[in-house]
């Protein structure tokens, strides 16, 4: 039996840190990826951080709840303190929290768009970045390096990936999602999110990643797996790079598909329900994902916002 995959996402699974977040499935998790690299999760959220002899490297907070658990398995590894936090991207469900390091002396580090962005919309558990850079960043911390990239707008406007070295491995978030990129697009009616730069990002993510000889990626989110007997598993932290490739061909063959729809004269408001009953959709796109990794209403809004996206050129 083929494989069942599944991004969870925080408005898909209701979860409390009081009660089981899935059954079989722990709450919080630290995984040792080697060379001083760990991945911790919290419910279907996942970071990184480094560990050196001079301090630790941690990555996005999360939350109030996750920022915790996050210190006590820093501490469960070490007693240095953390002395950098790295943004991947402004939205608050993945950098809020930090207070705890900060009260540690943290310095936190962004893109310069996620400053404004914090500043903009301010919330109050989100601190706010003390170094922010444009194009790239390095963090580097005894035999530690957190590398920064950032390649224009796309989940949001300051994302970034990171590689974190000596592991050599690529931290990915919410643009895809290891083992595979053919996984729903997270939560299809996000405010945000920059259609029109999807793919060249991704190209960018993979030319990075040939670059620096990366081939393993940490998602910034849980992947579930099913046995043949049908029992659901977390999925490692790790997974190939090929999910950034993957995710590149998931968006090319949806815009197409829309673009190809609208060409024969449909109008916005109708090429979802003609794609969704397209055979040629079905088995281009739609047999390519998971049964149990999206619904038709999810579909629906991600081919409507294309079809707008194609209509406007943003």
């Amino acid at each position: 039996m083929k494989k069942l995959l599944l991004v969870v996402g925080i408005l898909l699974l209701p979860w409390s840190a009081n009660a089981q977040f899935i059954p079989g499935i722990d709450l919080i998790e630290t995984e040792d990826l080697g060379n001083g690299l760990y991945a911790f999760r919290y419910g279907p959220y996942r970071n990184i951080f480094l560990v050196s002899d001079d301090g630790v490297i941690a990555t996005d907070p999360l939350d109030v709840k996750a920022a915790g658990p996050l210190q006590e398995a820093i501490a469960n590894i070490t007693d240095q303190p953390v002395k950098y936090v790295a943004y991947s991207h402004s939205h608050w469900d993945h950098a809020s929290g930090g207070q705890i390091f900060k009260d540690q002396g943290a310095t936190f580090v962004a893109q310069r768009e996620c400053l404004r962005n914090m500043t903009e919309t301010r919330h109050p558990d989100v601190i706010l970045p003390d170094v922010v850079f444009d194009d790239s960043y390095s963090i580097q911390l005894g035999e530690q390096s957190l590398d920064m990239y950032y390649f224009g707008p796309s989940h949001d406007d300051c994302m970034t990936v990171m590689i974190a070295k000596p592991a050599n491995i690529m931290f990915v978030i919410d643009i895809t999602s290891a083992p595979t990129g053919w996984e729903m697009e997270y939560n299809p009616t996000m405010a945000e999110g920059y259609l029109y730069n999807m793919v060249p990002y991704l190209r960018s993510v993979e030319a990075l990643a040939e670059r620096e000889g990366v081939t393993t990626i940490v998602s910034g989110h849980l992947a579930l797996g099913f046995s043949e007997s049908g029992k659901m598993f977390a999925q490692p932290a790790i997974g190939p790079i090929d999910a950034v490739r993957e995710k590149r061909e998931f968006w090319e063959i949806l815009f197409a598909s829309v673009e190809q729809e609208m060409a024969k004269g449909t109008s916005a408001d109708d090429v979802a329900d003609n794609l969704l009953a397209s055979e040629q959709f079905k088995a281009e796109f739609l047999d390519r994902m998971d049964r149990k990794n999206w619904k038709a209403s999810e579909m629906s809004i991600l081919l409507r916002r294309v079809a707008t996206y194609t209509e406007t050129g943003r």
